[in-house]
């Protein structure tokens, strides 16, 4: 799988860093970051990256148990993200704060009104609770079948075939 920067946290350092160019209180009470990740590659070529990412609280009445919940703030601490990332690579450095500024542009044109809208923050919490308790249930039916089948070796091991 391929690395994707994500801002530091008081848990994780990205590989290289980034600076948060902008930050943006939305109408819905949400807030917009934008982060620039760029960095050199080799000579005088850059990979240019921009992070828009909003952070949204999520409470136990979005989940379908209480178990589910518990395990969401175990690996989330309670929150999930939207993200978009737009990259462009081997830009020439004396273009680089220029790219940078149109990438950032064309996202908050096209994006701007949609991360605004009054039900963002709960279509995303439609959307991104159902995939973690997928995810959740798919990797116990996954835990149970490698026990079954550890089992079944112990049980099967010494018989002739």
């Amino acid at each position: 799988m391929a690395y994707e920067w994500l801002p530091p946290t008081r848990d994780y350092q990205p590989l290289w860093p980034g600076k948060l160019v902008e930050v943006r209180n939305l109408p819905n009470g949400l807030t917009l970051e934008i982060w620039d990740y760029s960095r050199k590659l080799a000579g005088d070529r850059w990979l240019i990256g921009m992070l828009a990412q909003i952070e949204v609280k999520v409470g136990a009445e979005h989940f379908s148990a209480p178990e589910m919940f518990e395990r969401f703030l175990q690996e989330t601490g309670g929150v999930i993200y939207y993200r978009y990332r737009k990259e462009r690579h081997f830009v020439d450095e004396k273009e680089r704060n220029q790219v940078f500024e149109t990438i950032k542009d064309h996202f908050l044109k096209a994006a701007l009104e949609y991360l605004s809208h009054p039900s963002f923050r709960d279509r995303l919490i439609q959307s991104e609770i159902p995939l973690f308790e997928r995810k959740v249930r798919w990797e116990e039916e996954i835990r149970r079948k490698d026990e079954e089948a550890e089992r079944l070796e112990e049980l099967w091991k010494d018989r002739p075939i």
